[in-house]
């Protein structure tokens, strides 16, 4: 059987068609008065969907990593301790850039699934008050866990209010609650691809006013150099080249998110993952992360069943999902309906879910966990 493709893992993700035909509008200059009308006026609506209105939110060319190589670079002094939350692959991949670059990292490993528990960092913090900084995901999205932000950043202002608090927002920002300024957070990264519902191929940074205030001893990107970018994109220009299809159709991604209002977006995107959850309980599949993201539904497989022969059953119903990575591989699958979907595309993705499992000799009623997930939403 034919099936229509469909993209439901947590990025790159569906993108809505009018974002797709704003990217393909006939090419605009990037040093014309068109282009920095533009945008500014990307800039302004991005900083009001990332609850920092009025602020730089930087936009650059490339993925969520130049965002975290380009925020670290110019704020953290080099050769500076670092307290680095490794929870997963990506709180991991900040551990060896931090490395990478010769800072002095003290690196605090979680089990994969679990989230950081903000007194564990207290007693860490208690024995390294010279920390420069603290490094961690919000979403983890390669386990699904969504880290305590608020909380973790109160504990860093009582125990060492000079560092600086830094935070991966790849996949929370648009799909968790986020609020850099109330919470007292110094470094926001995140990029297009995930719950923006663009393109991959565009990554933003914000920095608080004390991390812009670190000034002294840097060891600045030469293309990554966002201080240099301020100066730039305060004017509505950019440095170097920018990705000029991508950010027209970012306009209208933005459009469209704030249309829907910030915190209802939150609250559909919390909503719709958790009624895939709710049908995977009823399948077998267990939720893998101990605090849930709402940006992918990570799930593990039933016992005695291959999460990668699961990922291949969705593939040959059309359904592109994500697999668990390194040692989760065996046991953990993640759809996610992060970007352009709905929630049919998670009762699509619970549906598919029944289907695979009974191919894999599984006893799965027919509308087992679709219903699960139909009465979850008739009530939520």
């Amino acid at each position: 059987m034919n099936y229509k493709p469909r993209l439901l893992a947590p990025g790159p993700v569906e993108v809505p068609p009018q974002v797709l035909a704003a990217t393909a509008q006939p090419m605009l200059h990037h040093r014309t008065d068109a282009f920095k009308s533009l945008f500014l006026d990307v800039r302004a609506k991005l900083a009001k969907l990332a609850c920092v209105d009025n602020q730089d939110v930087l936009i650059l060319a490339g993925s969520g990593t130049a965002s975290f190589e380009a925020g670290l670079l110019a704020s953290v002094p080099k050769g500076s301790k670092i307290i680095g939350i490794n929870a997963g692959k990506f709180g991991e991949r900040w551990v060896k850039l931090a490395r990478h670059y010769g800072y002095n990292v003290i690196e605090i490993t979680l089990e994969w699934g679990e989230a950081m528990p903000a007194e564990q960092l207290r007693e860490v913090l208690a024995q390294h008050k010279d920390v420069a900084a603290v490094t961690t995901t919000h979403s983890e999205t390669s386990t699904g866990v969504l880290h305590d932000i608020k909380a973790l950043a109160q504990v860093i202002h009582d125990e060492t209010p000079d560092a600086l608090f830094m935070v991966d927002c790849v996949t929370s920002l648009s799909a968790a609650e986020l609020k850099p300024l109330e919470w007292g957070l110094d470094a926001v990264f995140s990029g297009s691809q995930k719950g923006l519902m663009c393109p991959p191929g565009l990554a933003f940074v914000w920095l608080s006013e004390r991390a812009w205030a670190r000034a002294e001893q840097l060891n600045p990107s030469f293309y990554l150099d966002v201080r240099k970018e301020r100066k730039a994109q305060r004017e509505g220009q950019t440095a170097y080249t920018p990705a000029v299809s991508l950010i027209l159709g970012l306009n209208v991604a933005l459009d469209m998110l704030l249309d829907e209002g910030i915190e209802q977006v939150w609250a559909r995107r919390e909503r719709t993952n958790q009624a895939i959850i709710t049908g995977a309980n009823a399948l077998g599949c267990q939720a893998y992360a101990k605090r849930i993201s709402p940006a992918v539904a990570a799930l593990r497989a039933p016992e005695g069943i291959s999460a990668p022969d699961i990922v291949k059953g969705f593939a040959a119903r059309g359904i592109r999902i994500a697999g668990g990575q390194d040692h989760a591989k065996p046991v953990l699958f993640r759809p996610s309906v992060l970007g352009y979907a709905d929630a049919y595309d998670a009762i699509t993705i619970v549906a598919a879910l029944e289907d695979t499992l009974r191919d894999l000799k599984q006893d799965i009623a027919f509308g087992q966990g679709v219903a699960a997930s139909l009465e979850f939403l008739s009530k939520a």
